[in-house]
């Protein structure tokens, strides 16, 4: 296999922000391709490029002390046939390590790719076609390890109907611009993330459906995300179907959008989920699924009614919730966003089949008025936690399920609240029986109590 070695024009080139080498780099990958496969390797320095892409049986490998910069020129990220618009209006594509069609590829090394995001904010005329740091469609065989990705413009993984992917050891920090999502996996299956540390403005990991092929044997381990939204997230791009899905021994902290939030809401089902030996720190929520009937279309695929949430297993969840603070998050407020587990399907669709064992939930409480009222459906608006409070419970909701059981779960109230600890409406076939509870003096900070 060929291998191309390629120097920064004196070894420590400045990056400018102009695509100096993009053409000699691309060069590299097509060689490599022509002949068969092999290794583009960037020695150290700085590399500035617009979009570059990556071929079938070709890797990118950054040695140690080798930055990949994007252009800050829109200009250099070109359209590409599969562009879309997503879930917020954003037309989405462009992107800076781009794949379509392509097997056996990888992203390999000891070296860093900033996306050079702020040179795309919202005031920028070519912001809502910022471009992603990488975006892979329908490859399959796909190595990412490594490397430290940073800084895009909006998501920084695009993975769409990808097979065969492995992400291991690999470091995200994305809180530069709007919409920093940090590893999106859409439609994909046989997907391996493993080991990676992520810090982002918004979900951290999120699976999505934008078509009609499922997302399904994904395996998350081992990561540690810190997120300005939800640390790992199914939905809410969700007109295909979610199965055989594991999260496990991972580190959630200091999140504001839900430690784990499941919102399939445009016709996709979600079926074989199993989260365990998840510790979550700092995060409000902690847990928020609902179903939901928003049945959006894309790329021209749309269900005409809503999917359900089913045969679910949470197992060894040890987490210490936060109230929201302040401010306003579409048109209503989000500080009272008080901490709560939520299960909530939909009035002709129940969810079904869902499983607590040995969890320990620790809620921040403080309510000292009586809620009264019903607590709105879900319907067709974007699915966020804030929406269904001020909750009537500050431990656990149950709506419109049919078949939940705790085992072995303790739950934990650190201010005094005059709300019960659960409450349900259309609650059927329930045994939570050995739920406990407790209430504790207040901690505001829990570094050191889910250890």
């Amino acid at each position: 296999m060929l291998t191309i070695r390629i120097s920064s024009v004196d070894g420590t080139a400045e990056d400018t922000g102009n695509a100096l080498d993009t053409e000699r780099i691309q060069e590299a990958i097509d060689t490599c391709f022509r002949q068969g496969g092999g290794t583009v390797v960037l020695e150290a320095g700085v590399y500035v490029t617009g979009t570059l892409q990556l071929k079938s049986h070709v890797t990118l490998y950054l040695a140690r002390g080798a930055l990949l910069s994007g252009s800050s020129r829109l200009e250099d990220y070109p359209d590409n046939e599969s562009c879309f618009t997503d879930a917020v209006g954003h037309r989405r594509g462009r992107a800076l390590l781009y794949a379509a069609d392509a097997e056996d590829i990888g992203l390999e090394g000891e070296g860093s790719i900033d996306g050079r995001g702020g040179e795309f904010p919202p005031q920028h005329p070519g912001h809502m076609l910022r471009p992603f740091l990488v975006r892979l469609v329908q490859c399959s065989g796909v190595r990412i390890t490594g490397l430290e990705f940073r800084q895009s413009a909006a998501w920084c993984f695009h993975l769409q109907e990808c097979r065969n992917v492995v992400l291991e050891e690999v470091k995200v920090t994305n809180r530069c611009n709007g919409n920093n999502d940090g590893i999106d996996i859409d439609g994909c299956s046989m997907v391996k993330i493993r080991n990676c540390s992520l810090d982002t403005g918004d979900d951290a990991i999120c699976l999505k459906t934008t078509g009609r092929k499922s997302c399904e044997q994904i395996f998350v381990t081992g990561c540690r995300v810190t997120t300005g939204w939800a640390a790992f997230k199914i939905g809410t791009e969700s007109v295909g179907d979610f199965r055989d899905i594991e999260v496990a021994d991972c580190i959630f902290y200091d999140v504001k959008g839900c430690g784990i939030k499941v919102v399939p809401v445009d016709g996709g089902s979600v079926e074989g989920l199993y989260l365990h030996d998840i510790r979550m720190i700092n995060c409000t929520g902690p847990v928020f699924f609902s179903q939901g009937e928003r049945l959006r279309r894309y790329f021209g695929e749309y269900k005409e009614q809503p999917g359900k949430i089913s045969h679910v297993r949470l197992e060894r969840i040890k987490a210490h919730a936060v109230s929201a603070k302040g401010g306003m998050y579409r048109g209503k407020p989000w500080g009272n966003a008080r901490g709560c587990v939520v299960f909530s399907g939909l009035r002709n669709l129940p969810m079904e089949d869902v499983v607590l064992k040995d969890c320990e939930f620790d809620m921040p409480g403080g309510v000292i008025e009586e809620v009264h009222g019903n607590v709105p459906e879900m319907g067709e608006q974007y699915p966020e936690f804030h929406l269904f409070d001020p909750l009537p419970c500050w431990g656990m909701y149950l709506r419109h399920i049919d078949g939940v059981r705790c085992d072995g779960v303790k739950m934990s109230c650190r201010e005094t609240d005059v709300r019960p600890m659960t409450a349900g409406e259309d609650a059927r076939n329930a045994a939570c029986g050995e739920l406990e509870a407790e209430f504790m003096e207040k901690k505001e900070d829990a570094r050191n109590v889910c250890g």
